[in-house]
């Protein structure tokens, strides 16, 4: 490598180390910070079991009492909304 180049390379170091140790101590805190997994806008009941921590079996049977908010058919497949389920878990699962 020519010697112009070594020192190019120690600057560029220098620059991006820095940079490199901030974007990922920032990413670290934003994943710390996000504590529940992120789902798409609807989910299936597996997906649901996980964000309310009931059974499937539990869901499905709420679910035909109506006491699940945000559930509905679609294809003969029961999908929840994501961000009304987050809530009406917020507020111990009283109706949202």
């Amino acid at each position: 490598m020519p010697s112009v180049a070594l020192p190019l390379l120690d600057a560029l170091k220098a620059l991006l180390c820095p940079l490199v140790k901030e974007a990922v101590a920032e990413a670290l805190k934003e994943q710390k910070s996000s504590e529940l997994p992120a789902y798409p806008e609807k989910v299936n009941v597996d997906q649901a079991s996980e964000i309310t921590s009931y059974s499937k079996n539990s869901l499905y049977q709420m679910h035909s009492k109506g006491k699940v908010p945000g559930a509905q058919k679609v294809g003969g497949k029961l999908v929840f909304d994501t961000a009304t389920l987050r809530k009406w878990v917020e507020n111990g699962g009283n109706a949202a």
